[in-house]
């Protein structure tokens, strides 16, 4: 879970401010498998990744639409 963890708060942080709810959402989109399997809240993980507790709806929505996306993987870091 600290990959995860990791990519969420870098996504919040390394992005602009208009562009943080969309990093959010891709963020966990991504790591859907893994934060589904950990049975953490949104919560919990969000305060693990230091990520403010108002991005809980744009993980949701990532959440949701992960059933819908195939994660196309590569060597490129959220930017």
């Amino acid at each position: 879970m600290e990959r995860v963890f990791t990519e969420l708060h870098d996504a919040y942080e390394n992005s602009a401010s208009g562009q943080k709810s969309c990093m959010v959402c891709l963020a966990s989109i991504k790591n859907a498998r893994r934060i589904i399997d950990s049975e953490l809240s949104l919560r919990q993980i969000l305060e693990c990744a230091e990520v403010p507790l108002s991005y809980s709806n744009c993980m949701s929505i990532g959440l949701n639409l992960s059933k819908y996306v195939d994660v196309k993987e590569s060597n490129a870091e959220f930017r």
